[in-house]
């Protein structure tokens, strides 16, 4: 089967794409711009991750996302209080389906896994359920949607993104866009914990 991969270039999308690599084609690996604070990380980091695993690489531009009222999108100087973006993963799996079903793929490939949906009911088994019966009524070639760490928390991510060899100086999961990770946001504050969980160093050392 051929795939689609949504790869914001954090820890989940990687992993999730390096798992399903295993078993189906990564035909593409597609990154959204939407105005996020940590974009220009994200896609450098999503362009790097597919350059040394050798998928074709895409960054889609969202630019009406300005308007949408989120804390990802507001300025730098702003705190980030809460990181929900209304509907953005419901938009992003209907694009990502929309190249799937045009490039003759069944498959779309996201990151979502069981500890964020906790938090994020757009990260639940119940809403891919709902989204896989969507879009099989939205795609003539019924697009699926699969998360690899689907049963995953962060710290099985870590340790089976250390399995796979993955150089985690490669990704960027900061909600912020400096030149390293914030370790103040709720993604630094996560993934910080897990990793110390998981008995793995934590590397601030982004590569560009």
């Amino acid at each position: 089967m051929k795939a689609i991969a949504l790869l914001s270039g954090g820890l989940d999308s990687v992993v999730s794409m390096l798992l399903a690599s295993k078993e189906v084609k990564v035909e593409l690996a597609i990154t959204i711009d939407y105005g996020q604070r940590a974009r220009e990380n994200e896609i450098k980091a999503a362009r790097n991750i597919c350059r040394i695993y050798n998928v074709k690489h895409e960054v889609v531009e969202l630019p009406f996302m300005h308007k949408i009222q989120s804390d990802l999108i507001k300025k730098e100087s702003l705190p980030i209080t809460n990181p929900w973006v209304p509907n953005r993963n419901g938009l992003f799996i209907n694009l990502a389906a929309c190249y799937a079903e045009s490039m003759k793929a069944g498959l779309v490939i996201c990151g979502f896994n069981r500890e964020e949906a906790f938090n994020f009911p757009d990260n639940s088994e119940e809403y891919v359920r709902a989204l896989n019966n969507a879009l099989y009524y939205s795609t003539t070639n019924h697009v699926k949607v699969k998360s690899f760490v689907q049963d995953m928390d962060k710290i099985d991510i870590i340790r089976t993104a250390a399995e796979l060899g993955l150089d985690f100086r490669y990704i960027w999961s900061c909600y912020g866009g400096g030149e390293k990770p914030c370790l103040r946001c709720s993604s630094c504050l996560r993934n910080m914990e897990a990793f110390a969980k998981a008995g793995i160093k934590y590397n601030e050392d982004f590569i560009c």
